[in-house]
């Protein structure tokens, strides 16, 4: 059974932002004090993520609503990696 994962409980805080990252390139960001790499187009997979989160919990549709968080959790750990 799928985790049903809340959006509105998801936060990503970063402390910095290269300057690379915020341009849609490679760089770093600070995140809960650890260093992580980010591949190019990593920050617009971010804001993906966070639109298929969304979708997900307006979706109104249990089984397509897991997909989407788990396709969302898999665009994330690739966007930070």
């Amino acid at each position: 059974m799928a985790t049903k994962l809340d959006p509105k409980q998801i936060t990503l805080v970063a402390t910095f932002v290269s300057a690379g990252v915020a341009n849609g390139a490679s760089g770093w960001m600070i995140v809960g004090g650890k260093l992580k790499k980010i591949p190019p187009r990593g920050i617009k997979q971010l804001q993906a993520v966070s639109q298929m989160l969304n979708a997900a919990d307006a979706v109104g549709n249990a089984r397509l609503a897991a997909q989407l968080q788990q396709t969302a959790i898999e665009v994330a750990n690739e966007a930070v990696h």
